[in-house]
């Protein structure tokens, strides 16, 4: 599975901040912020969140206003004299891997078209006049019929919402050469008068005689934006008025699983990632949303894996419109996840299958099977059913019990067992932007919460399905919650109850665990509620047992209040100035948090709060 590193105990690790999150088998995420003002050497390896890509529409695009989604239909404008369809050609996904014997041509959907002026018998840089392609490829351009031009395609999807309705921009480019942007060109320059119809095609590149890429890979980025314009499409069901950042898909034939240089292809696997830029107060002044995928042919490549490519676009709809408390890290089916991760990776998964029901079956021909290529000529495939598969043991700490209850929470295939309901899409998305303000850290508590709260006629049959996971959701913070008997803990009350609760003046001991593992594993990091009586400044103390070096965070809504760690055993002593209200507390052990620490460490220490 992925790695990622999310939420402010990681943040504060670092002089600028980094957010990922991983998907289902495979994939992780990150966030990042620098400093504003500050120069690349604030950026790792070259990489520049912030450079690259395309630069803005020279021309709004002529049809910008009919384009309500990137499949909408018959959106060509009056006058066009320059028509064609953009196509690319599409490598399914079977449960043996790309089937490369039965590629298709699939439309370009919502990807921009710019008309270009001839310049010395060449094409130029001066753009006459841009569209977006419909739903089924085509566009329509409106340039003189005299006028000696070029095509080109942007690997873009693109709606200006100044005039109402929704906005998006989702492009692709190549972290390897500088985030350069994917076009698909006509380079030959010709008038409407002489060619009227121009049809353009990207290839897959690869040679059914030779079984191996020969040619230039141009339909990848296209299968990208495919996939993430079946997300989208399913986002303006919900919300036909949402306007959303910039979205950068990095893409290119080099990377790989490797840990290294961004810039070198070297990104470890898929994830998302948002770098922000701050200033010394504070204030957020510029940001970037990045999805990283892999393409390297014969190991493992995402640009024909749908699952891969919206499980990342769900993390960058979750932290742009609602919120995610995930503190991240690598993660395996199976492991016993500290309760924001789990939530953050099963809800990815899920969200993927539920985008996907909508895609044609000649692309996700099981969109309730998870699936990712990988091998020799891409002919395996990691796969999970969302409604039944996965493994390890039922709870709110494993990723595969989130990712069945929200599928089947949607999954029309309701009726039998504990699958007693099916909702629509726009009531699950609704409930998770409404989460977004919640007392508690983002958990599989907080959503079920918030969804039986906006659906209080269905409660009864949401809890049948989550308890049958093992999660008992009573309010935000776990309460009541019963540990697993197949859980095999060396230490329970390391576990539960899932916050401790610690009363002003009062003293509570708390231990940071690796029981399940180091990192972003159930119970090394351990949470507790403090409900401050009224504004005012209050006293920390926290004092190591035995061994251990203290870090402590508080939080309010999500929001990161202060953190305050040691290298060394000692006790942390200071003053916090707080408003009134239920805040969080984060405590844990420097060391168990390190992805290289140690197993079956038990660090204990003692909170006051006066």
């Amino acid at each position: 599975m992925g790695r990622y590193q999310y939420r402010g105990i990681f943040v504060a690790l670092f002089s600028f901040f980094l957010i990922s999150c991983g998907g289902g088998g495979s994939s992780s995420s990150k966030t990042v912020t620098v400093p504003s003002g500050a120069g690349n050497n604030m950026v790792v390896d070259n990489h520049d969140p912030f450079g690259g890509g395309f630069n803005t529409l020279q021309l709004n695009a002529n049809n910008n206003v009919s384009v309500l989604s990137c499949t909408s239909i018959d959106t060509m404008p009056l006058g066009s004299t320059l028509t064609g369809k953009v196509l690319y050609q599409r490598v399914p996904l079977s449960s043996r891997g790309l089937n490369y014997n039965n590629q298709l041509n699939a439309p370009a959907r919502g990807v921009v078209v710019e008309a270009v002026a001839e310049l010395n018998n060449v094409c130029g840089d001066d753009v006459v006049d841009s569209t977006i392609t419909d739903g089924e490829g085509n566009y329509g351009l409106i340039v003189p019929a005299n006028q000696a031009v070029c095509v080109q395609v942007r690997a873009q999807m693109f709606r200006d919402g100044r005039n109402g309705g929704p906005a998006w921009n989702v492009q692709v480019s190549d972290n390897t050469q500088a985030n350069a942007a994917y076009y698909l060109l006509d380079n030959t320059p010709a008038t409407p008068a002489d060619d009227p119809v121009r049809h353009l095609l990207a290839s897959s590149g690869w040679s059914d005689s030779l079984s191996q890429y020969t040619q230039t890979r141009s339909a990848a980025p296209f299968a990208i934006l495919d996939s993430a314009c079946h997300a989208l499409d399913a986002v303006i069901t919900a919300d036909a008025n949402i306007n959303l950042p910039t979205l950068y898909f990095r893409w290119s034939p080099n990377n790989n699983i490797a840990d290294g240089a961004i810039s070198e292809g070297d990104v470890g696997g898929a994830y998302y990632t948002l770098t922000r830029k701050v200033t010394s107060l504070g204030f957020i002044v510029d940001s970037s949303n990045e999805i990283f995928l892999l393409g390297d042919d014969g190991i493992d490549t995402d640009e024909y894996d749908p699952h891969v490519i919206t499980h990342e676009y769900g993390h960058y709809l979750i932290v742009n419109t609602s919120r995610s408390d995930s503190l991240g890290g690598s993660h395996s089916l199976g492991d016993k996840l500290d309760m924001t991760v789990a939530f953050d990776e099963g809800a990815g998964d899920a969200f993927s299958g539920i985008v996907l029901d909508i895609a044609p079956t000649a692309h996700v021909p099981t969109p309730g099977i998870y699936q990712d290529n990988f091998g020799p000529q891409q002919a395996n495939a990691f796969r999970f059913n969302l409604a039944s598969g996965g493994s390890g043991v039922k709870g709110w700490f494993n990723e595969a019990s989130v990712y069945r209850i929200m599928y089947n929470l949607f999954d029309p295939a309701n009726g039998s067992g504990n699958d007693q309901i099916s909702l629509p899409f726009s009531t699950l998305y609704n409930s998770l932007v409404n989460v977004k303000d919640d007392d508690s850290l983002i958990s599989i508590y907080s959503y079920i919460n918030r969804l039986k709260a906006d659906n209080a006629g269905s409660a009864t049959e949401i809890d049948t399905l989550v308890n049958s996971e093992s999660v008992i959701v009573n309010d935000s913070f776990g309460l009541g919650q019963h540990l697993p008997s197949a859980l095999n803990a060396t230490n329970d009350d390391d576990i539960l109850p899932v916050y401790l609760e610690i009363p002003l003046g009062t003293t509570q001991q708390v231990c940071s665990n690796t029981q399940f593992g180091v990192h972003n594993k159930l119970s090394v990091v351990r949470y507790l509620t403090f409900i401050v009586p009224g504004f005012g400044r209050y006293a920390v103390n926290l004092r190591p047992i035995e061994q251990g070096k203290p870090a402590i965070e508080f939080y309010k809504a999500g929001q990161l209040i202060d953190r305050r760690t040691l290298d060394s055993p000692n006790t942390l002593n200071f003053n916090l100035t707080l408003s009134s209200g239920i805040h969080v507390i984060a405590i844990y052990d420097i060391d168990n948090l390190d992805e290289d620490g140690e197993v079956n460490i038990r660090h204990c220490f003692e909170l006051t709060i006066g």
